[in-house]
């Protein structure tokens, strides 16, 4: 089977499940995360090199106040939880997003879980924590001017040396899940050729089959790169 080298995943369904199930949406948010752990587990077993989470994003601080802060909170437990098994398992983790205006436990979390693993070699892990595709571009070009660049030429490749994580490779593949079909602001720059692939399925309910399926979906595209 041919594997993504890089696959993302836009994590949607979370408070729909919990719905359907008659819990608070805080559950379908625990429920997810766990998912998120899943995921990651199976994707040890193949040749992707690089996945990519979306969970939370620059709009999604018009939620209530009640929820982001149940979010922010989930998101330092799910670092301290993970910080030492994923050490083990030789995965890199990466934050990507906006630092601002992230509450200081969380960005402590994801700066101890970057170091913790920083020399690990095995799949890499971005968590998109406060990201969003044009905030990344705009924060791009702008450290780009506050280095001292002259504001033209900017070529794709500077642009790219200055994106959160400039070592990451392109997306060869989105999934996301819930039905939806749009990318909602995520990795514009670097989904500029990535197969999409979209799920009925709630995050909650992704199984290994479902995972089984993507890969065989991706296997079967023509990817042309526009010639």
């Amino acid at each position: 089977m041919v594997f993504p080298n890089h696959i993302a995943f836009i994590v949607d369904g979370n408070r729909r499940w919990a719905k359907s199930k008659g819990l608070p949406p805080f559950e379908g948010h625990r429920v997810g995360f766990n998912r998120v752990l899943d995921v990651t587990d199976f994707l040890l077993k193949t040749d992707v090199r690089q996945v990519t989470y979306y969970l939370f994003s620059t709009e999604n601080w018009k939620r209530t106040a009640e929820e982001v802060s149940y979010l922010m909170n989930l998101a330092v437990n799910m670092v301290e939880k993970l910080l030492e098994p994923w050490a083990a398992k030789n995965i890199r983790v990466r934050h990507i997003g906006r630092k601002e205006p992230l509450p200081q436990a969380v960005l402590d979390a994801l700066g101890r879980i970057e170091e913790r693993t920083r020399l690990n070699t095995g799949l890499s892990v971005n968590l998109a924590i406060n990201y969003g595709g044009r905030a990344e571009i705009v924060d791009a070009v702008n450290d780009i001017l506050s280095k001292g660049h002259e504001i033209a030429p900017i070529t794709e490749e500077m642009l790219t040396n200055h994106l959160y994580n400039p070592s990451s490779d392109p997306v060869d593949v989105i999934v996301r899940t819930s039905g939806e079909q749009r990318i909602s602001n995520f990795l514009i720059w670097q989904a500029a050729y990535a197969e999409l692939i979209f799920l009925d399925k709630l995050w909650p309910e992704i199984t290994e089959e479902d995972l089984e399926l993507v890969f065989r979906e991706f296997e079967r595209r023509q990817r042309r790169f526009g010639a």
